[in-house]
Formats: C-alpha cells, sequence, structure tokens
C-alpha cells in the first residue's frame, strides 16, 4: 500500500460537525438527526475529549429518573459522553487503525496530530475504499497456475508490460496439489481490448492462464 498512513485518508476537522462538551444534549441531537450521524466528536478547543451518540442519548433518557424530555435534553454533553476512546496518530501506517477498528469495534477513529491535537477522523468506509483501490479490485483479475514460481516472476512481469498492462497487486497461493502454486494478479489495461492478446502472449510463454475475471466479465481459461 505504498506505506500509506492515516493522515492520506482522513476526514479533516474542517470537514466536520463537532459539539462542545458544554453543549446541550438537544443541541447535540439536533445536529445529530439534522446531518443523519449516529454520533458526533467532542471537543474542547482543538482537543479530542469524547463522542456522543444517539442511541446513548436515548438510552440515557429511559434508564434515568427524568420523565421530562425537554428538561433532559437541557443537560451537557459533558456528564453522558464516552471518554474511554482509542485515538490513532496521524502518522500511524493504515493498518494500525484496521487493527483498533477490528479490536474495538468503532464507528471512527480519532485522529490527532504529534502535539496531541485532534485533526479528524477517519473511518471503516475511508480505509475500506483505499485497500479496494490499492489491491486493485477495479482491475483485471487474472489467475495463473505455475510449478515453479522462482525465475519466473521476472518474465511474467515482463510480458504483462510489453502487452500494455500494468500489476496493481500480486499475491501467490498454494494450490496443495503436485507442487502447483497459482498466482493472482490485478492488472491494468489502458485499452480492454488488449486484454485478449495478453492472455495469448501469457500462455504462449508458458504461463497457464486459469481465470480472468473483469466486473460482468468472468472467463475460465482451459
Amino acid at each position: 500500500m505504498m506505506d500509506m498512513r492515516v493522515k492520506h485518508v482522513l476526514l479533516p476537522l474542517k470537514k466536520l460537525v463537532t459539539i462542545s462538551a458544554d453543549d446541550t444534549l438537544g443541541h447535540a441531537l439536533d445536529l445529530i438527526e439534522k446531518y443523519g450521524y449516529l454520533s458526533l466528536p467532542v471537543l474542547e478547543g482543538d482537543e479530542f475529549l469524547g463522542v456522543l451518540s444517539r442511541k446513548f442519548i436515548y438510552e440515557c433518557f429511559f434508564k434515568s429518573e427524568e420523565t421530562d424530555r425537554d428538561t433532559y435534553l437541557q443537560r451537557s454533553v459533558r456528564g453522558l459522553m464516552k471518554t474511554k476512546m482509542p485515538v490513532i496518530n496521524e502518522n500511524a501506517i493504515i493498518e494500525k487503525a484496521v487493527e483498533k477498528f477490528s479490536r474495538d469495534n468503532l464507528r471512527f477513529l480519532p485522529v490527532v496530530n504529534d502535539e496531541g491535537q485532534f485533526v479528524g477522523i477517519v473511518t471503516h468506509k475511508a480505509i475500506f475504499q483505499e485497500f479496494m483501490k490499492a489491491f486493485g479490485f477495479r482491475d483485471f483479475r487474472i489467475v495463473i497456475g505455475i510449478f515453479d514460481f522462482k525465475g519466473r516472476l521476472a518474465k511474467l512481469t515482463e510480458v504483462i508490460s510489453k502487452s500494455g498492462g500494468n500489476i496493481s497487486s500480486i499475491v501467490q497461493m498454494d494450490t496443495e496439489v503436485m507442487g502447483i502454486k497459482e498466482i493472482v494478479l490485478r492488472v491494468q489495461m489502458e485499452k480492454q481490448e488488449r486484454l485478449p492478446k495478453l492472455i495469448q502472449r501469457l500462455q504462449e510463454n508458458g504461463f497457464v492462464v486459469r481465470e480472468v475475471e473483469h466486473e460482468e466479465i468472468v472467463e475460465t481459461v482451459s
């Protein structure tokens, strides 16, 4: 992923809707409902204090002894916000954010700079899109069977390059059958009509092309 950092995919502070710890629950709820969010970051200046969710506002109301909704919504955000929330540095690699999302079941991850100032958030969607881009999921997928991976990679890349293709990702898998290995490639082609010629050249150079796939195009090559 070219050493991709959190700062490359974060949603910056200037584009976020945030609330203050001294805002009322009513104000926070108005913003949550207006913008269709599930929760909002709580700030004090440029310091991240925590997060307040729509669900938690209602849960606390039903659990409280307060019977008047309007009176309840005059309470401050400070009393209900969740403060124990992990943050991540903007210079951390994306894989660290993935680890935190997986471990802590977060809706978003607050991002801070080296001075501890809140600079934005990173979301599941942003990271997923970056992985989609990095692994070339929109490119041609070509599955090749070979007996010996060593020494063949250079030839494989040469054939693809000379055919007008560019490898966006490559994965080796062991089929556990007679020493055969599979190479799963994602290949960018400027012109789709060049694909048949690429497949032909791969086969002429001794590569067994097992499958070709691109969005609606799925072809099993015998």
